[in-house]
């Protein structure tokens, strides 16, 4: 006994120490202790021999002293081996085979997850794009945007220059501040004159942005004073205008170019791939504030009733947002009692990614949220589908109880085959996400910046492989307790005959469905509310007529001075009216939705107002015909005409709100108005007569209230911009060459571009509602289908387990009619339960859908009523076919039902 004690504690030292060299080591085979161990049994069936036994009770006896060789064999196994990854390699193995065995399954909850998958793939594609990837730029979580706005109504966004100015010195929270603004330049001197889109920015943008350029250097401080660099003003040409219109040329910095007939000097040219300001269509050079500014100091840059620059800054280190919030509140407070003269202002700072969305931001995760609330439903679905196969399965689950399976190991298996699943279904899904975003991108609103850069990169990648596991999880959850959670006795009843199925089984099959209606509620119910705004905003007449007039920008040319510009654009359009099919023709600074404008603020003759407390008004400047051209009520007084000039005296027109509003009761016609916008001449507003009042126009949003609107004659202004606005008898876009022909002959210089048709800037100013509305619409409408599908698939799968039951309700009298309402009636209450889970949800969410509504409220009792009657209509099709299926039914047959 004790020899046999000794070995069996040798052949445990030997496990162990071959356990440890090769836990360490992992040098030793099996074969390796194999070996040892027949040595050991050679051994001891020498030393039992020796002692007088035969060959056989020697071999016997030593392998008796030795002990369990097989068990010892299986401790050696596993302790040099991953236990938890073999067995998760035979999960897989096994879960596959499954999957292979069942491929009509396999198929539809592969292709209910890509839906699911995809759409979310697609959508965040977008959204990292526009709102996650950081800027390309040196430490872009300390840029943010200073915001400038009118109180009391927060109007605006724009700073003055004198107030930038005055934010420098004060602060203590930025290390530099600087502005920019868009412009639209005219190249000339290189053949035919060309548009270049540009910015004029302060002589340190490159500085905040710590951006050096490639060639050259940044703008100098000076720089910001007109005439600068050899009398002329600076200028950064982009990587991309560099190489296409000065073929690379490393020898250009220091070279002239004439931008609108003013020369500039080229200083530098900026990195490839830089682009500020993140628009959609990027800028080709950028110039100092010296256009800004005349000899002296004067020009706009030194109005501070000028709020036209965006502001940009770079915090120091170590200092907050809110801190930076806090100490702006505190100077803008004490620059308001400063310059009372002027309207009260606040500012507000964002970080820089933050607002460069914009009204898009809200959107967009909307959207994000739409196409979670999808995939829950897919999920659902899914786990629908894995309830339903759980019952084929119940044998197999009950002979591995049997053989001692844990719970924790089932689960484990069942969530490994949801795993796979939803793994195949991210790869299809990702399929369909890249295939999406092409049309995404072709329904995205065009003036969202970043779209160019919508892609698929790491960060998609890793949300998209996320998306797969969790949601693999989260469908595989239910079944896999459900298949884990039972006694075996009660297995072997529920697999008798007539069985109805396990009631906890049933119960997750209800609950799952009804969650799926209340989520395809909520999608219809908000799809329903922007289907109806939607249609609300088309419905809004923005106060004139759009179809068939094309607007045509125009500068005014190079070297022209400005008593001769009106000269110049009245040339043109006297030769565009006398164009084949042209009805009638005009020009206009300030065309509704082209984002070219400008507001004032004005005083009325008889009511003197402080500067600070004055109303302001949109300011247009038009040419004689501009009202007739875009079918413009004229409701009281006349049309501006051609006399209307520098030499007359000012006139203006003003629309139906400013005459209403500051005109109650009276008759405007006769009464003066001071804009707060020169003539072009000495720098005091001249007070204008008003001759006319003409009907409200929308200018930048159909959703948008009537504001005061003020024309004056396009020759006592001092722009020298003008828009055609021209009305053909057919398609507008046809006069274009000739359009073109007629510019070029009253000018070679002159420069048309942003060439588009009004009804194009119309839809372009609905784009966005339309892109959300379109969208959710058709998240919604894939929900709806899931869950009728869901709801279809569980009513199927319960007359399917019924059949036994409702053959011997027939067989004791039941009717077809009794039987089609117990089948129906079975799948409304599920229904009714969902929508009013879903009506309760949709009325808490939906209030975050109010700032994209026009016309309609987020509780809208219609919208409501409506999409809960859809989803009940669609939800009884869907039951009423299993129904029917169970009507048929052949008592006999159920009865014999196995």
């Amino acid at each position: 006994m004790k020899a046999r004690q000794s070995l069996a504690a040798r052949l445990s030292s030997l496990v162990s120490s071959f356990s440890f060299l090769i836990f360490w080591r992992r040098k030793r085979t099996q074969r390796d202790f194999s070996e040892e161990l027949q040595a050991h049994l050679a051994l001891e069936t020498d030393r039992l021999r020796e002692e007088g036994m035969s060959e056989e009770e020697a071999s016997a006896a030593a392998r008796r002293n030795l002990g369990n060789i097989t068990q010892a064999r299986e401790r050696f196994y596993e302790s040099h081996r991953w236990l938890w990854l073999d067995s998760l390699w035979q999960d897989l193995r096994f879960g596959l085979r499954q999957l292979r065995r069942n491929p009509g399954f396999t198929a539809v909850a592969v292709v209910t997850l890509a839906l699911g998958i995809g759409a979310n793939t697609g959508i965040f594609s977008v959204v990292n794009a526009v709102l996650l990837r950081p800027l390309p730029f040196f430490e872009p979580e300390r840029l943010i945007s200073i915001i400038s706005a009118q109180v009391p109504r927060m109007r605006g966004r724009e700073a003055s220059y004198p107030d930038v100015l005055d934010w420098r010195t004060r602060n203590h929270v930025f290390s530099q501040i600087a502005v920019f603004r868009t412009e639209n330049f005219t190249l000339t001197g290189k053949g035919e004159p060309e548009h270049v889109p540009g910015a004029v920015v302060s002589a340190n943008l490159f500085s905040v942005l710590r951006v050096i350029p490639s060639l050259g250097r940044s703008f100098l401080p000076e720089e910001n004073k007109p005439g600068a660099v050899n009398g002329t003003n600076a200028a950064i040409l982009s990587y991309g205008f560099w190489r296409q219109q000065f073929g690379s040329d490393k020898h250009i910095v220091g070279r002239r170019i004439d931008l609108g007939g003013r020369p500039f000097t080229i200083v530098g040219v900026a990195p490839a791939g830089f682009q500020f300001p993140i628009q959609t269509e990027p800028v080709d050079l950028w110039t100092t504030m010296a256009v800004d500014m005349r000899s002296g100091g004067n020009g706009m840059a030194a109005e501070r009733g000028a709020h036209y620059l965006d502001v940009i800054a770079r915090l120091k280190p170590g200092v907050t947002v809110a801190q930076a919030q806090g100490e702006m509140s505190a100077i803008v407070s004490t620059m308001n009692r400063d310059h009372p003269e002027n309207h009260p202002r606040a500012a507000r700072v964002v970080p820089l990614l933050n607002g460069l969305a914009g009204p898009a931001r809200p959107a967009l995760l909307i959207l994000l949220a739409a196409v979670g609330c999808l995939l829950l439903v897919a999920c659902a679905n899914v786990a629908n589908l894995l309830l339903a196969r759980a019952a084929a399965r119940q044998k197999e689950m009950s002979i591995r109880a049997a053989l001692g399976a844990s719970r924790g190991r089932m689960i484990r298996q069942v969530l490994t085959e949801s795993v796979l699943l939803s793994f195949f279904g991210g790869m299809l899904g990702l399929v369909v996400g890249m295939r999406g975003v092409d049309v995404l991108i072709r329904l995205v609103p065009v003036n969202i910046p970043r779209l160019s850069q919508v892609g698929f990169d790491c960060r998609v990648l890793i949300f998209t492989a996320a998306a797969s596991l969790v949601t693999g999880i989260l469908f595989g959850m239910a079944p896999a307790f459900s298949r884990s959670r039972f006694a075996l006795s009660e297995s072997l009843k529920e697999s008798g005959r007539g069985a109805s199925g396990g009631l906890h089984r049933t119960h997750t099959h209800a609950a799952l469905v009804i969650g799926e209606i209340a989520m395809a509620l909520v999608l219809l119910t908000a799809a329903g509310l922007l289907i109806r705004s939607f249609l609300s905003l088309e419905q809004v007449d923005p106060g004139f007529d759009p179809h068939h007039v094309l607007s045509v920008r125009l500068d005014s040319p190079p070297h022209v001075p400005h008593a001769r510009q009106f000269s110049f654009f009245s040339q043109v359009l006297e030769r565009v009216r006398a164009l084949p099919g042209v009805r009638s023709a005009s020009g206009i600074f300030g065309l509704p939705f082209s984002e070219v404008d400008a507001n004032t603020g004005f005083e009325i003759e008889g009511h003197p107002v402080a500067e600070a407390n004055r109303p302001v008004t949109s300011y247009m400047a038009v040419a004689p015909g501009y009202f007739r051209t875009l079918g413009i009520p004229l409701r009281k007084g006349h049309d501006f005409t051609p006399d209307d000039d520098l030499a007359a005296p000012p006139v203006a027109i003003i629309n139906e709100t400013l005459a209403k509003r500051f005109f109650p009761g009276e008759d405007p016609i006769g009464h003066r108005i001071q804009p707060g916008i020169s003539n072009g001449y000495g720098n005091k507003e001249p007070w204008r007569e008003i001759v006319g009042v003409v009907g409200d126009v929308k200018l930048h949003s159909l959703a948008a209230g009537p504001e005061p609107e003020c024309y004056v004659p396009l020759a006592q202004s001092p722009i020298g911009l003008m828009t055609l606005v021209i009305r053909t008898g057919g398609d507008p876009l046809q006069v274009v060459p000739a359009v073109r022909t007629v510019i070029d002959s009253a000018n070679k210089d002159a420069a048309a571009y942003n060439i588009k048709t009004l009804d194009e800037l119309l839809a372009g100013s609905v784009a966005q509602p339309r892109f959300v509305t379109l969208l959710l619409g058709a998240f919604a409408a894939l929900a709806l289908l899931l869950a009728a599908v869901g709801l279809y698939g569980l009513i199927a799968y319960s007359v399917a387990r019924r059949t036994h039951e409702i053959g011997i309700r027939m067989a004791l009298g039941a009717q077809k009619r009794d039987v089609l309402r117990l089948v129906v009636g079975q799948g409304m209450i599920l229904t009714l339960i969902g929508v009013g889970i879903g009506i309760i949800g949709a009325l808490g969410l939906t209030r975050f859908l109010s700032s994209l509504l026009y016309g309609v409220k987020p509780t809208d009792p219609v919208t409501f009523v409506a999409v809960s009657l859809i989803l009940t209509a669609v939800a009884l099709l869907a039951c009423y076919i299993p129904a029917r299926r169970a009507m048929k039914i052949d008592p006999m047959e159920a009865l014999r039902y196995e």
